[in-house]
């Protein structure tokens, strides 16, 4: 989002508190992993064991494994490395200081997976499926079978046919129960081809912690009652390719949408220019060797994923945004996305990425210029390198009228005409709580809007949201406050959103929530 301070949540915060309480927790992790191990591994039933026994030519002092208690071991392992492992990456986020204790715990999440592996080939009617960060398996229909997208060809604009009571809830397979961790059985997921021709529409959401953390995430979803069938979240060029964050999110039948930006993760949004990470530093190939393992490790996974690169590059605010203050020069950024396009190409990882390129909403970014449609244009990459389009709106102020055409419609104008033949995600929105808006019910007036909008046949191509449901520390007016931007920050804003998600004009087709 334009003003959305990375560096702010505070569910990272450093305290001393907080260090000593990971501390125990690592603690903590590291005595579980060695309970696995010595479960799996070294107990006289695991197959180490047995093997010695074997070696030695005495009778193991149990019963040989059955492949069946065996399977349901590595099950139940598996589940501890998924648990694990998002401890380590809300670890990562939190804490660049505690590297050693990330290393080592990296470590023994690998070797865990290493000598699960080994066990599975060594035990009969197991899978075969490995559940570490860099590979996954696909289910029949993936791209091996010749089915799967190419390349960035996205496909026509156009909407859904396909409207509520239909039974079709898209190709994603959406949970409606509580968010799970991924097991040892292979994912099933959808093509890159077969995720452009859904035909019902995307709802997807943004919480602080997803989909490392599904807690808050659940609980909005329960109180919608709709299953989501994407999700959002963020990650900086100094952070490597997180299979389990798509993983996580395909457990769960949600199209992984991920915000990638051209600067450190925890850089604030009112760095205009950070040293090392222009546009030219990209293009000169500094980041080839990055990207080429970002797009490697992508591939290996094995499963779609949306990546919205270096979103609302037409405003002022962020390092990839072409200006003197950015020191990036006029055609840099086109020329950036068709660099990290083409690696992705040649290393065979577009066959699963959907690219999204998102300006912000043109309207609001306080000079004229921002208005023409020729400055919007000169960001645009070309068909050829975006297989969706998109935008950021929000609804942030009380002193303009609570509507999907107010928020949303002067960018759409100019998104149909930059790029006549793509599809449309808002990809990023929101409404806020400040100001009079809490008092006199505009959000809530601004939710039943959206979902009218929706209904409208003039915005068929329009093909869902993702919702910003945090509160975020935001520059207003040159002031800074606090957004409540959260889904559920009131009941009747809440409402308005559950009765808009359940309307049967508005091609969403979603399975409801399980209470």
């Amino acid at each position: 989002m334009s003003d959305l301070i990375r560096s702010s949540g505070a569910w990272w915060a450093q305290s001393s508190k907080h260090a000593r309480l990971t501390a125990v927790g690592t603690t903590a992790i590291v005595l579980v992993l060695g309970l696995i191990t010595w479960n799996v591994w070294v107990s006289p039933s695991g197959p180490v064991s047995t093997a010695v026994h074997q070696a030695l030519g005495v009778t193991p002092p149990k019963k040989k494994v059955s492949a069946a208690e065996l399977q349901t071991k590595l099950d139940a392992a598996q589940q501890q490395i998924w648990a694990l492992q998002g401890k380590l990456d809300s670890s990562t986020a939190q804490a660049g200081s505690r590297a050693g204790q990330i290393a080592q715990l990296k470590s023994q999440i690998a070797s865990l997976q290493s000598e699960l592996g080994a066990a599975k080939s060594g035990g009969s009617g197991g899978s075969s499926h490995s559940g570490g960060s860099g590979t996954s398996v696909q289910a029949a229909g993936s791209n091996g079978s010749g089915s799967a997208g190419h390349g960035s060809g996205g496909s026509s604009s156009g909407g859904s046919s396909s409207g509520k009571g239909s039974g079709n809830h898209g190709v994603t397979n959406p949970n409606g129960g509580p968010s799970k961790d991924p097991g040892t059985t292979p994912v099933a997921v959808p093509t890159k081809a077969q995720i452009l021709a859904q035909p019902t529409r995307w709802y997807g959401l943004y919480t602080a912690q997803a989909p490392f953390n599904w807690a808050e995430y659940d609980e909005v979803s329960q109180q919608v009652g709709k299953a989501t069938n994407m999700t959002g979240f963020f990650q900086g060029f100094d952070q490597d390719f997180n299979a389990t964050a798509v993983q996580r999110s395909w457990a769960n039948g949600r199209l992984p949408l991920m915000t990638w930006e051209s600067a450190p993760a925890k850089s604030g949004n009112d760095e205009k220019y950070i040293a090392g990470y222009t546009n030219a530093d990209i293009i000169s190939g500094k980041f080839d060797a990055y990207l080429t393992k970002y797009a490697q490790a992508l591939a290996a996974n094995g499963q779609p994923m949306v990546i919205r690169l270096d979103h609302e590059m037409n405003g002022s605010w962020y390092n990839w945004s072409e200006g003197t203050a950015q020191q990036n020069a006029t055609g840099s950024y086109v020329a950036m996305w068709k660099h990290v396009h083409d690696v992705f190409q040649a290393n065979g990882a577009n066959q699963y990425v959907i690219w999204n390129w998102a300006p912000s909403r043109i309207d609001k970014l306080g000079n004229d210029k921002y208005l023409q449609l020729s400055y919007t244009k000169q960001y645009y990459p070309g068909s050829e390198y975006v297989d969706w389009v998109g935008m950021s709106g929000y609804y942030r102020t009380a002193s303009e009228t609570p509507s999907f055409d107010t928020t949303f419609g002067k960018t759409l104008a100019q998104l149909r005409q930059i790029a006549p033949d793509k599809k449309i995600l808002l990809s990023e929105i929101g409404a806020t709580e400040t100001g009079t808006s809490v008092n006199n019910g505009q959000k809530a007036k601004w939710m039943t809007s959206l979902f009218d909008g929706l209904a409208d046949p003039a915005n068929a191509d329009v093909i869902g949201f993702s919702y910003f449901s945090e509160t975020a520390t935001t520059i207003v007016d040159g002031t800074r406050t606090t957004n409540d931007w959260r889904l559920n920050s009131r009941a009747d804003s809440l409402q308005a959103f559950v009765d808009g998600i359940d309307r049967t004009d508005t091609d969403y087709d979603l399975q409801e929530v399980k209470q």
